[in-house]
């Protein structure tokens, strides 16, 4: 039987025009950043509870107002406040970036920070450390448009952590929002950036790299693009902190900002869980439902690609080494959901696909 939604959920549901503002840095450089409302969101944790999830699995996602009736509260779902934070709006670039051009690379002192802004080619080609430096450097100084101070937001913004990106995917997930953008583009006929489900729903080629790439500059899509932040679905990956793996062992700093490089490093907790008997590929068959995990949106198993039920998801792992988190997914890699996470990279490593965006907590 069709679930029967009330209006009110279905106002709360499709209603993602949340606020946005400008932040000035000290250098008067402008930065979009969008509002993510505090929400609730359950995790279904029995059967029972996964009847209300899109994808009708344990482990997954839904909106307060669809709790099936019977469920009891901390034994088929339980619930997670999320939101209540600031993020870029677009991928960041140098201020001084343009349609065919990434602009000057940040130093500290000519380009003292990256910035979030609209029709230009987004920063990439550069590690981890790089954009945690230029991302928490915008916020030592400043503040929104009329509240400009000396000492800014420092300390509470930076790098988006791997914890608060994933609580935007799991808002679009609850609300079932259909979202779009450059996800195949490299792989498009004519290598044009567009929605992989329709041909005609194209973003603008960004001239900074190969045309063959198929990527688009910041807001290069349409309005639809830019739910609930532009390049959501699959422009570039992007660099997330706070989530770690070293030979496999997983380690989380959870939602805290600006966290040591390194897994070792106190901010980390060792789960004493590991990633095992996951196969990559473009699709993830449920999610591990340990608390300490629930923020990351770890896969629980493997399948082939098309094959699993969280809507197309992304899943990579590689079991050597210390790893870094990526999400999002690239235009390289094929249609591909915005819940994609990429745990195959080290520290060290940079690429065109790679990009990033900061995260502000008030």
């Amino acid at each position: 039987m069709a679930k029967v939604l009330n209006l009110r959920s279905l106002e709360n549901r499709f209603n993602f025009n949340t606020r946005v503002d400008t932040y000035i840095d000290g250098d008067g450089n402008q930065s979009v950043m969008r509002w993510i409302p505090p929400f609730r969101a359950c995790r279904a944790l029995t059967s029972l509870g996964a009847t209300a999830t899109p994808s009708n699995t344990v482990g997954d996602w839904f909106h307060p107002a669809d709790i099936p009736s019977g469920a009891v509260l901390n034994t088929d779902y339980d619930v997670t406040d999320m939101g209540g934070w600031w993020a870029d709006h677009y991928l960041c670039s140098s201020p001084d970036a343009s349609r065919s051009s990434m602009g000057t690379l940040a130093n500290g002192s000519t380009v003292k920070a990256y910035v979030s802004q609209p029709g230009v080619a987004p920063r990439v080609d550069q590690n981890i450390a790089h954009f945690k430096t230029y991302l928490a450097a915008r916020f030592s100084t400043g503040g929104f448009a009329g509240q400009v101070t000396a000492t800014g937001w420092a300390g509470k913004g930076g790098l988006m952590t791997d914890a608060h990106w994933n609580e935007l995917w799991v808002w679009t997930r609850i609300n079932r929002w259909l979202l779009r953008g450059n996800t195949n583009g490299t792989n498009a006929a004519n290598h044009i950036p567009q929605w992989h489900n329709n041909a005609n729903d194209i973003g603008i080629l960004d001239g900074a790299q190969l045309s063959s790439y198929g990527t688009s500059i910041t807001g290069g899509g349409g309005a639809d693009w830019e739910v609930p932040l532009s390049d959501f679905c699959g422009n570039r990956f992007e660099f997330t902190d706070g989530l770690r793996l070293y030979n496999n062992a997983i380690y989380t700093a959870g939602k805290t900002i600006n966290p040591p490089g390194n897994y070792a490093d106190a901010a980390y907790t060792a789960t004493g869980l590991s990633i095992s008997g996951i196969s990559s590929g473009q699709s993830v068959a449920s999610y591990r439902t340990e608390s300490s995990l629930k923020l990351h949106s770890i896969s629980a198993s493997g399948t082939a690609a098309g094959t699993g039920p969280m809507d197309g998801q992304g899943f990579w792992i590689t079991a050597t080494g210390e790893i870094i988190a990526l999400r999002g997914g690239g235009c390289a890699d094929g249609a591909q959901c915005p819940g994609a996470l990429h745990l195959y990279n080290g520290p060290s490593f940079a690429s065109w696909s790679f990009g990033a965006r900061a995260v502000l907590v008030p």
